[in-house]
């Protein structure tokens, strides 16, 4: 799969020197930690071949400025330790890619997390199998200390390929059971430019737990702005059960 254009790629890929100017800016590890985290959020973004290589760029960087975004570091402060993660998923033949854990404890923190968002390069494509994205990210949660709230934030534009005779796939609603029977929330927005009633089977098939709720938006046009609120939403604990 190729990369996006240069155009909308706002950091090229550095190999080598890129990990390590990643590993100088990743935050102090979980396990540095003396205390359980307020927040541990996993970014699961959809990788699959229904995004195109231009829509998976504004999708990349819709998270990364929302990192940036002042409200979405406001909340960030008030909600207190917070540890974030991302898993880029796509067909389970190919393993997703995954940024480990960075702890956010001030803008210049947010800032460095975007960072690694903005530069990491795409490897992965195929179906859209979401469950294996899932449960992948509920795998990372044994990766950092212990929290008081665990949430997965789901972006993707297309329903579970299906095919359950694959020997790789996890079907969506096995991840789902994981996520409920750990006590883990899972929101979702919904990229409903080929698929209207995305966030209605988002609703009924991916969402789980406390204050679980769905934003849509109709094309990736208005990405950006809708993960930022998002972001803000599931960070500061303002999302309710009448959001679903």
């Amino acid at each position: 799969m190729p990369l996006p254009p240069a155009s909308l790629r706002p950091f090229r890929t550095l190999g080598s020197s890129f990990l390590a100017v990643a590993a100088a800016l990743w935050l102090t590890p979980p396990s540095a930690a003396t205390a359980c985290s307020d927040l541990a959020l996993v970014l699961a973004i959809d990788s699959s071949g229904s995004i195109d290589p231009a829509e998976f760029a504004v999708q990349v960087l819709g998270y990364s400025e929302a990192f940036r975004n002042p409200g979405v570091q406001r909340a960030l402060a008030a909600t207190g330790v917070v540890e974030v993660a991302a898993v880029y998923w796509a067909d389970a033949d190919w393993a997703p890619q995954i940024i480990p854990w960075h702890r956010i404890a001030s803008p210049r923190d947010a800032e460095a997390f975007a960072w690694v968002l903005r530069s990491m390069p795409r490897l992965s494509t195929g179906d859209t199998d979401i469950g294996n994205g899932l449960d992948r990210a509920i795998d990372l949660f044994a990766l950092t200390g212990c929290s008081h709230r665990r949430v997965v934030n789901v972006s993707g534009d297309g329903r579970e390929s299906g095919a359950a005779k694959r020997k790789k796939l996890i079907p969506l609603a096995h991840a789902r059971d994981r996520a409920a029977a750990a006590g883990i929330t899972v929101n979702a927005l919904a990229i409903e430019n080929e698929d209207a009633g995305l966030a209605d089977y988002y609703r009924d098939r991916l969402i789980t737990g406390s204050g679980a709720f769905v934003m849509q938006v109709r094309d990736f046009a208005t990405f950006g702005d809708a993960i930022a609120i998002k972001l803000e939403r599931e960070v500061s604990l303002t999302a309710t059960a009448a959001l679903r």
